[in-house]
């Protein structure tokens, strides 16, 4: 009791039960010298009474007690005296508030089933939240089925029925901020913040949830953290992924608890992932291939247009299936274009949430120049002969056939056939791709060989390995050919496998077209399984470093390492690709032709491309795909060669990104060294406006360079994916501890949150020279010794 008495009477306010008290002089001089001072000022008053022989001795000890009271007080006040105290500090949890104002929370939902209109009403303040609440007018039905979602989640903040915000700031710090691209703490506190919410509008270009959850907490770290509450439709496309984000929270004891706005299936379609050749030729009819996703409109009839430069070439009618659907359609260039702008585009349906995510575009460039092909087998096996229907019946292809052990006198009746490879420069260097079959390498002569390396090294052709069971790839172990190769060889000759094993496209294998045989992957998948029995493989130690593996064995849970059954690698200005099995002509055998030539063409078209384009050189700019959003962030990649064909060391490396016309003068972007690569460099940027962009390597080194040409177009990322995600957040409360909630559920919100109150230790000190209650001390007893003394004749 005499401590809290203490604290209340030295002004210090007691938050807590005090644990320690104390008092100091925080003047340096010792202790002995301010006992000493005292004393001498006692003693001095001792003897001035004592002097004094006109009173009693006892009124003497009387008013000196006075005055030796009087200058004890004065001296510890010259010496500065501090009194400290050391309570016991209950904190309260802070729990954060997070409100989504990107686009996504702009739409007005439309809402048609009373639970949505209900729960609308309800966020809104229309209607209570009891069960069995009055139903709701004509006007309030109105109000709610148009109402946008940022609309609802400002309701939710200051809602009279629910006053759940007013209800916990009794128990928790509530901290309030907005987010989208970034985060925005609230300002103010009471009417003034509730005004600031209110005034936040829809209009963020991304959503970064986890990013925002992140963020706030690590602005509140090392305090007590009750939770997180979001408010949002769980769109998030940028930024931090939120499950990972969820799963920190976890291990850091703080559940996120995330309402969700909006409506789970909207109505809405789709045009996603478009799939085009990036560069085709003229006459030669151009699959495009789409994907289709519709919500809320089953088996309506969609009209679905693709257009070329802006002219309408192809329009055909869809029925949707309230799913995911994969569509294809084709179109023939125009003799003499270059290059094409390709555009699929869905006639907007009436009462789409979104419209803006109903088409999709891509450049594309148009060749006219016949593919020079040589292909060199031995005996006409049974892949020879379907690959070689394919090849002589492709107008874009100019073929030769060498047969090692066919008919002598086949090139006497055909100019198809060739008795022998060329050896001579000129006519070696005039082929795009040379495919090598079931041939050994002592067929070649050293020449020969050293021309094939040529070819590939430094003109930019390219060569196809398709082994056979007769001649193993053993023969060419220390041949120029070993080094094209993708994949490492050893001594061994084959390797078994059994009949159940089939071709697996990898990852890589779905980014690129080469072995994709249909969309989606699903189908894709099931093609190559029926690919089957291989028999045997060449037996290959693995895929090189710098090799791209397209397609493995399905076996590879049993390998240490997938067998890499289509790879294929850079080789100097030229490309090599391995094909580990002569049993593809099961295709067409299994499935029908148009799978057969369909892989084949795409082989040969990627093989070739690039030398009839000019386009193997010793410097490659790459950007994996030639179409991006405004504000996506563009991936480049460059692998710089010496004049040697060596991969170039440098600290770093820059190109220039030309911008369209009317914009910004040409930018620098400088790319990083890829660690372990050599002669590899990597980098982004962000383009901000759409239009045309050109990557160029230095103006001194552009002759040894390709370009490479983007389209940036405006998709707004918020209208890619309007529907509330509500899955993800169950997903996202379940993994961080927390829980999620429908707007109905929310009464329930603070039952959730278990209430701990942490304590820590405070210290407060106080400086006693300009406390009131020591100058009434020092004045009562000047006062009371004055009065005294006159009272007594001593004055």
């Amino acid at each position: 009791m005499l401590r809290q008495w203490f604290t209340r009477v030295l002004g210090l306010e007691e938050v807590g039960p005090v644990t320690y008290f104390e008092w100091f002089l925080r003047h340096p001089w010792p202790s002995i010298v301010v006992l000493l001072c005292i004393v001498a000022a006692v003693a001095f008053a001792a003897r001035l009474y004592w002097r004094e022989r006109g009173i009693s001795r006892r009124r003497r000890i009387f008013l000196g007690i006075f005055r030796g009271i009087l200058y004890t007080i004065l001296i510890l006040l010259l010496f500065e005296p501090v009194f400290g105290i050391e309570m016991s500090v209950k904190l309260r949890q802070s729990l954060l508030v997070l409100l989504d104002t990107s686009e996504s929370m702009g739409i007005p939902d439309a809402r048609k089933k009373e639970r949505e209109l209900e729960e609308a009403a309800m966020a809104m303040g229309k209607l209570p939240f009891e069960k069995g609440s009055q139903p709701m007018d004509a006007r309030t039905r109105t109000e709610a089925a148009a109402a946008r979602r940022i609309d609802l989640a400002k309701g939710i903040l200051d809602n009279p029925n629910l006053d759940l915000f007013q209800k916990l700031e009794a128990d928790y710090k509530l901290r309030y901020f907005s987010f989208a691209e970034t985060v925005v703490p609230a300002s103010g506190e009471g009417d003034e913040l509730a005004a600031s919410l209110r005034r936040v509008g829809a209009t963020g270009k991304s959503t970064r949830l986890g990013t925002a959850i992140d963020d706030v907490v690590a602005r509140y770290s090392g305090q007590p953290i009750a939770g997180v509450i979001a408010l949002t439709d769980g769109a998030s496309n940028e930024g931090l992924e939120p499950l990972e984000v969820a799963r920190k929270m976890k291990d850091r004891g703080i559940p996120l608890f995330p309402v969700g706005i909006g409506v789970p299936d909207p109505p809405d379609v789709r045009v996603e992932g478009l799939v085009v050749q990036d560069t085709v030729f003229a006459k030669d009819r151009v699959p495009v291939r789409f994907r289709l996703t519709s919500k809320g409109f089953t088996n309506r009839h969609l009209d679905v247009v693709v257009t070329v430069d802006g002219k309408e070439i192809a329009r055909q009618d869809v029925v949707l299936t309230g799913d995911t659907q994969f569509e294809e359609m084709s179109f023939l260039p125009e003799e003499g274009a270059a290059s094409l702008t390709l555009k699929v585009a869905a006639t907007p349906l009436p009462g789409e949430v979104v419209a803006d995510n109903n088409h999709l575009s891509q450049n594309i460039r148009v060749i006219d120049e016949k593919i020079k092909v040589l292909y060199v087998e031995g005996k006409p096996r049974w892949e020879y002969r379907y690959l070689r229907a394919v090849l002589l019946r492709d107008y874009r292809l100019d073929v030769k056939f060498l047969l090692t052990q066919g008919d002598r006198d086949l090139p006497k009746a055909s100019d198809r056939y060739l008795e022998r490879f060329p050896e001579v420069a000129g006519e070696a260097f005039i082929w795009d791709l040379v495919i090598l079959g079931d041939v050994p390498a002592s067929y070649f002569t050293p020449a020969q060989l050293n021309r094939i390396e040529q070819l590939v090294r430094e003109r930019g052709g390219s060569l196809l390995v398709l082994p056979g069971h007769q001649n193993p790839l053993t023969t060419y172990l220390g041949s120029p050919i070993e080094g094209i190769l993708p994949v490492r060889l050893q001594p061994e000759s084959w390797e078994a496998v059994e009949e159940t094993v089939y071709p697996v496209v990898t990852s890589k294998g779905d980014e690129m077209t080469v072995v994709t045989l249909e969309v989606p992957e699903e189908r894709n998948t099931a093609r190559w399984a029926r690919v089957r029995p291989l028999y045997q493989v060449p037996a290959v130690a693995g895929a090189k470093p710098a090799a791209t593996v397209l397609a493995t064995l399905s076996d590879f849970p049993r390998r240490r390492e997938p067998y890499p059954l289509i790879c294929w690698q850079r080789y100097g200005r030229g490309k090599a690709m391995f094909v580990g099995t002569d049993q593809l002509w099961r295709l067409r055998f299994k499935l029908g032709d148009r799978y057969h030539a369909r892989y084949w063409g795409q082989v040969i078209q990627f093989l070739t491309l690039s030398r009839l384009l000019g386009e193997n050189k010793r410097i490659q700019i790459e950007t994996g795909h030639r179409s991006f959003r405004t504000g996506e962030r563009v991936p480049i990649y460059a692998n710089v060669l010496s004049e040697a064909f060596e991969p170039v060391n440098l600290a770093a490396y820059s190109i220039y990104v030309e911008r369209p016309e009317g914009q910004a003068e040409t930018s620098q972007i400088k790319l990083e060294p890829v660690r372990d690569v050599p002669g590899f460099y990597q980098g982004f940027f962000t383009p901000e406006i759409e239009g045309r962009y050109v990557l160029r390597a230095s103006p001194a080194e552009r002759e040894y360079a390709n370009s490479v040409e983007l389209q940036v177009a405006t998709t707004p990322l918020e209208q890619l994916e309007p529907a509330l995600q509500e899955d993800s957040l169950r997903k996202l409360a379940e993994l961080s501890g927390g829980r999620y909630f429908t707007i109905r559920d929310l009464p329930t919100l603070p039952d959730q949150l278990q209430q701990q109150l942490e304590t820590t230790i405070v210290r407060r000190e106080k400086e006693l020279w300009d406390l009131p209650f020591i100058f009434i001390v020092v004045l009562l007893c000047a006062a009371t010794e004055w009065f005294f003394r006159r009272r007594y004749d001593l004055i």
